[in-house]
Order: structure tokens, then sequence, then C-alpha cells
């Protein structure tokens, strides 16, 4: 059954992401960011927060247009904006040292903390600064800093790509672990769409209608709702949720529609997809 699916999706979700997102704290998440290199599998460290699935709800929103910016340039480190790791120096470090020598200080304002992670690498000290500030009613990062660089300072602009355009009629889909983007476009560019996705503790958004098209993408319109769906230059779908209007109804207490955002490699033949559950 539908259900039956479902709930092993989100499972599986929250198994790679729940401790970091249970995080209350600026603390709490770097805590993490050292501790889960000593557990197995891929979701591990700042490179898991970072990822696109995750990024929008750990980091402002500059530090997001920086790893957005970063990520047109595909895995091509030469020519990239981040070639290194951020939160441990060097290619190899013992996940085990680091924990067991792991020290956090918390300083500055309370809407503005930074948090400085202090730790052992095969003997030797290192540090890494976290600013925090407040935005959205969350606690999120909004920059690092090691030995001789600052994410801040590092300049970083998109890879050039052609101008993008409102795709013509027919269906596009995205697919990453539990969420799920639907949009089938029809006559004048009209796209009936439904979105859901699974966040934070569980909480989710769903929320679906007809858009009517823009000069890039779609735009669908309910009351005080006013959601975005923009095409990206490379063909991924961002969503812009203006004063947060649509999550009040649409969303469970800890989820946000404003900023996520499914890449090309997340689209799907929306044929492989099973009907959507009815509520």
């Amino acid at each position: 059954m539908w259900w039956r699916t479902r709930l092993v999706a989100v499972l599986l979700w929250a198994g790679c992401a729940t401790t970091a997102a249970l995080a209350q704290t600026p603390e709490d998440i770097i805590r993490w960011v050292y501790q889960s290199h000593a557990q197995t599998g891929p979701s591990t460290g700042i490179h898991h927060l970072t990822a696109p699935a995750q990024r929008a709800q750990f980091f402002s929103r500059r530090m997001v247009a920086f790893f957005e910016a970063n990520d047109s340039y595909g895995n091509d480190l030469a020519t990239a904006c981040l070639d290194f790791a951020l939160d441990i120096p060097g290619q190899d470090f013992d996940p085990q040292e680091i924990a067991r020598t792991l020290s956090l200080s918390n300083t500055g304002e309370a809407d503005r903390p930074t948090v400085t992670a202090s730790f052992m690498t095969f003997g030797q000290p290192a540090q890494i600064v976290y600013d925090f500030i407040s935005e959205d009613g969350f606690m999120r990062i909004d920059d690092i800093a090691g030995p001789g660089w600052r994410v801040s300072l590092i300049p970083c602009t998109p890879k050039p790509a052609p101008s993008a355009a409102s795709p013509t009629t027919g269906s596009y889909c995205y697919r990453r672990d539990a969420d799920d983007l639907r949009i089938y476009v029809g006559a004048g560019g009209v796209a009936d769409f439904r979105l859901e996705s699974w966040q934070t503790n569980g909480h989710t958004c769903l929320i679906q209608g007809k858009a009517q098209p823009n000069s890039n993408g779609w735009t669908y319109q309910d009351q005080a709702c006013h959601l975005g769906l923009g095409i990206t230059p490379y063909g991924g779908i961002r969503v812009t949720d203006a004063n947060h209007a649509c999550k009040k109804t649409n969303c469970g207490q800890r989820a946000v529609l404003d900023r996520l955002s499914y890449t090309r490699a997340e689209q799907v033949d929306c044929t492989t997809l099973p009907p959507p559950p009815q509520y």
C-alpha cells in the first residue's frame, strides 16, 4: 500500500538527517558536525549540511547562494570556488581523535554568536570558527573561517549558462528522498503542480494548484500565498515563498517552502512515480 512505501521512505530520510536536524543551538549543530565523523555512512560532517536537500535549514541566504554558485561547476575542482573541506584541515584525519579532543566555545551577541571548534588532528591543534545569525527565526551559519581563509572572502560567481526559459508543454518531476515535486505544463504554459516536502522532525509542506507562467517559471497565488517556481540555469527548480505566507497554511511548524531547490540531476520520468497519496 502507498502509505507503507511512504513510511519506509520517510524513515530512510530521517535516518540520514535526524541527528543534525534535532540540534537546537549553534553549539549542538557544530558538535554534531564533528561527532558525526565517527559514524558510518555518507551523512557526516559539514559536507552533509551543505547538501542541497538541507542547506537552507542550516545556512544563511548568502551562504546558500555561495554553495549554489559552487555547485554550478559540478565536480570540476580546478575551476570550482571551493576545493577543500570546511570543517577539518587536511585531506585525512582520525575521527576518534577529533571527537575525543573536541571543545567548543561560544562568544558574540545572542543573535550573532560565534562558535569556535578546537580539536587535535594527528597530534596538531586545529581551530575552525563558525559565525551564526538569526534568520527567519532560526540560528543559521553565516560564515566559516579556518587557517588562512574565510568563506565570505572567497569570490564565487555561478558558471555562465544559457538563460533559462519556461519549458514547453510536458511533464517535469523531481524526486529527492521523500520530497516529491510534480509540474504538468498545459496549454498557454499554465502548470498543474504538487509539492510535498518532508523536513525537520518529520514536519511537512504540502501545496498544490494551478500556477501561471512567467519569464522564468511559474507563479502560484491563493489569497495571501504567493509561491514562485523558478527554473534555474541548469534545469532545476527553486521555490520562493515571500514572507513565508504559503508556509503558514501549507507547512508544519518547522518546515519551510522558501529556498527549497531541486537540481537537474534529481529530475525523474513522471511516469515512474506512483500516484500521489490521497490525504
